[in-house]
């Protein structure tokens, strides 16, 4: 299978791929600043394209030209709670899903799998008032 992989260089993304590799999965990465990865990740990937994970258009480009799969949106930084900054990540959501939704139409065929994960700043616990990270 052939997947998009939004957020290569950031910590959960950098974690999927070599998961992705492992499963014989072919890897497109598409990142903001293609520097960040390493030359070893560089060497196993398909393709690498640049652009925002919050450009719509440019994401469905990249699925479209690449014939994608798949898409796993490991870009942004969720918040938590109410009391964090929820910063980019409901925008670059909404872009990946319109960009899967719109590249599949017009595709046609099989649907185009897509994953919405994220990286969290804290993590609360079950026994308060304490976070795992403490």
């Amino acid at each position: 299978m052939k997947v998009l992989l939004l957020g290569v260089t950031g910590n959960v993304g950098s974690r999927m791929l070599p998961a992705l590799l492992a499963h014989k999965h072919e890897v497109v990465a598409y990142v903001r600043t293609p520097a960040k990865i390493s030359s070893e990740a560089k060497s196993k990937l398909a393709s690498i394209v640049v652009g925002s994970a919050s450009d719509s258009a440019a994401i469905k480009a990249a699925i479209l030209s690449h014939n994608c799969d798949a898409v796993v949106n490991a870009a942004g930084l969720a918040a938590m709670t109410g009391l964090t900054s929820q910063g980019d990540f409901t925008a670059i959501f909404a872009a990946v899903v319109q960009a899967t939704l719109e590249a599949g139409r017009e595709r046609g065929g099989a649907p185009i799998r897509c994953w919405l994960m994220s990286g969290f700043g804290i993590l609360d616990s079950p026994k308060k008032p304490y976070l795992l990270v403490d």
